[in-house]
């Protein structure tokens, strides 16, 4: 009868005609349910007394599927909360993000026991949703996902992924995977769904670098929602006006199989990328996380330690790995850490170019990068997926580096991809000016200002470091060609290093981009000759957001591999 009704008013709501749907929700109003204790079966259910709800409606916007959904709110009973509660999923995952990112900007880490009470009170909601959900045995409509309509499981697991949550057994993860699974089922097959939205909610978990069967489950239910509207192929249903380069067959394919989908794929990359690039938006968006932290829980109720009080701790290798002899990578600007994440799981084998011949499985890898939010959520990925031969740290690159010096293994690469490029600019007023009208405002201010991390201090180190060491290399890439270009040359007139020659070597290149057309029109030299590689040097699991990007996007990648001279 409850069905009926809310299904009635649903269809009183579209078809425009809410003198009748508000007589419905009168009618709905006054229902009131009564469950028996000797109904209930659940031994995750202790209850005392007989149940008495009365029913909530929840109606929703046509992108996420329209029409109505129903729960039940307790009037006698406090165990089933309602959405509205002040525990909501949503809201703590963004609290959680907020302590990480006030935190920061104040110069400090976040105190891991204030985070945990956090996320203890989103699992103990999630179990509370859990509960809820087995009502449906009685009540099929009830909304199982109540507070996380549409993609909010999928933003929950993103933000909590930002801020480094490693979940207890995987289960807040595991959960949101579950939740949204349920939510496609419940509108994924909706002409008011469009392709685009059921992509963004798999994006999302993947971009959270979750794994395990229930996002897989995901997966399999999202490639079946893309299938309907792939064969019924409305406008409606299949709206890529923001984006024409996506091939939702190719997707599917990927979504059904065990592996392919994940972290790694070029959507979830570009997802990324875009999100990190988004320089404005990305800024308003961690503001307003930190003052809803701030602003609910109060700066005086998180204690603060310094990033730097385990320094002591930080380059005993052998606290870090468990092997310290093993071959070392390092990612010098490692970022979001994508590419260590990737080169960590990699199979052995030669890529593309012989130059780098190493065997990823046998190898430790370390990244560093003084983004406190990019490090935690690559600490919070590798300890996820168990890569106990993969470390994050937080300092600047030439400490980094020089603490390398007493590794006891080899070290093979070391690599610097795609560091923040400095403002290109010809004169100083023309400085003041892009400042002025907000172009790149967050760039270092030009390359000899001592904010662009890649100095001829940073390189003689790495060349002193890979010289004492068996055959290591350096590997340089940017999609900026006159940063590319200044770092060759550093390496190779200031830093003692040789650039090693290619055999698919760049022999022609087409200027895309406005800032390499304004380096060509001023005479810049070109990143073309045996020293620019044509192909990737590494893994396609081992490329960063950036570079998957540029190769989307069909702008060049400029890559350089060095050895010491001898």
């Amino acid at each position: 009868e409850i069905d009926i009704l809310v299904r009635q008013r649903s269809e009183a709501r579209w078809d425009g005609d809410y003198n009748r749907a508000d007589e419905l929700r009168d009618v709905i109003d006054q229902i009131c349910v009564t469950i028996s204790l000797n109904q209930l079966q659940y031994s995750a259910i202790d209850l005392e007394n007989d149940l008495e709800y009365k029913i909530v409606t929840t109606d929703l916007p046509r992108s996420q599927g329209g029409g109505s959904t129903w729960e039940l709110q307790p009037i006698n009973n406090p165990l089933f909360n309602n959405a509205k509660s002040e525990d909501n999923v949503l809201q703590l995952a963004h609290a959680a993000l907020g302590m990480v990112v006030s935190t920061s900007e104040r110069g400090v880490d976040v105190n891991e026991e204030d985070l945990d009470r956090l996320v203890s009170r989103i699992e103990a909601r999630l179990q509370t949703l859990q509960q809820r959900k087995a009502m449906g045995t009685f009540f099929p409509g009830t909304a199982a996902a109540g507070e996380l309509h549409g993609r909010k499981a999928a933003d929950a697991a993103f933000w909590l992924s930002l801020a480094g949550v490693n979940a207890r057994d995987n289960f807040i993860y595991d959960e949101l995977a579950q939740v949204a699974s349920e939510e496609l089922l419940r509108f994924g097959s909706n002409k008011s769904c469009r392709a685009k939205d059921v992509l963004h909610i798999v994006e999302r978990f993947a971009m959270a670098g979750v794994t395990g069967s229930s996002v897989h489950q995901l997966y399999n239910v999202a490639a079946d929602c893309l299938e309907v509207k792939m064969m019924n192929n409305t406008s409606d249903s299949v709206d890529d006006s923001d984006d024409d380069s996506i091939d939702y067959n190719n997707i599917i394919k990927s979504l059904r199989g065990d592996v392919t989908f994940g972290l790694h794929s070029d959507r979830s990359l570009l997802g990324l990328w875009r999100f990190s690039t988004r320089q404005r938006k990305q800024r308003v968006f961690f503001e307003n996380a930190a003052k809803h932290f701030d602003g609910r829980y109060g700066k005086e109720e998180t204690r603060l330690h310094s990033i730097n009080d385990d320094k002591s701790d930080k380059y005993e290798w052998s606290k870090l790995f468990k092997d310290p002899t093993r071959p070392l990578v390092v990612d010098v600007g490692s970022g979001m850490g994508v590419s260590l994440l990737g080169l960590a799981t990699a199979a052995s084998g030669a890529t593309h170019e012989e130059e780098i011949q190493i065997d990823w499985n046998e190898c430790n890898f370390i990244g560093v990068d003084l983004s406190r939010l990019g490090i935690r959520f690559a600490r919070g990925v590798s300890k996820r997926w168990e890569l106990d031969n993969l470390k994050f740290v937080v300092d600047p690159a030439e400490e980094c580096i020089e603490r390398l010096s007493s590794y006891p293994g080899p070290i093979k690469l070391a690599m610097i991809q795609f560091p923040t490029p400095y403002r290109y600019t010809e004169e100083r007023e023309d400085v003041e000016a892009s400042v002025a009208q907000g172009y790149n405002a967050q760039l270092p201010e030009d390359s000899e200002s001592g904010c662009f991390m890649v100095t001829e201090k940073l390189l003689r180190l790495i060349q002193e470091v890979l010289s004492r060491k068996e055959d290591g290399k350096l590997l340089v890439q940017s999609n900026c060609e006159d940063v590319a270009v200044r770092m060759k040359n550093i390496a190779e007139t200031r830093a003692g290093f040789k650039s090693v020659e290619f055999t698919n070597s760049v022999t022609a290149l087409d200027a895309v981009t406005q800032r390499a057309q304004r380096w060509v029109a001023n005479g810049g030299d070109r990143a073309i000759g045996k020293s620019f590689s044509s192909l990737p040097l590494l893994p396609m699991v081992g490329r960063t957001e950036t570079e998957v990007a540029c190769s989307l996007d069909g702008k060049p990648v400029h890559r350089c591999l060095f050895v010491p001279r001898d």
